[in-house]
């Protein structure tokens, strides 16, 4: 899954809206998106790939603007010997 900021894409989504003073429901049929799914965008929940890709078209955003790296896994020993109890054989 691919891992964005969706607070900052909240908040450029909601400043592009305000530059348009048509209501939701015209805007959302010009993009191609519910308006329940523009409305969950701009309060910063989590829509579908593609909504995100037709609301940052909307926008005249790059989708890598919001993107987010991978996490890096923290370091673990949990497959060290010292971390993993062993079964004792008679």
């Amino acid at each position: 899954m691919i891992r964005l900021d969706w607070r900052r894409f909240a908040i450029e989504l909601r400043r592009h809206n305000a530059k348009d003073a048509r209501g939701l429901r015209v805007k959302a049929d010009e993009i191609g998106v519910t308006v329940t799914d523009l409305s969950r965008a701009m309060s910063g929940q989590v829509v579908s790939a593609g909504r995100v890709i037709a609301l940052c078209d909307w926008m005249k955003a790059d989708l890598r603007e919001f993107y987010l790296p991978p996490e890096k896994p923290e370091e673990t020993t949990c497959f060290s010997r010292r971390n993993v109890k062993h079964e004792v054989r008679a």
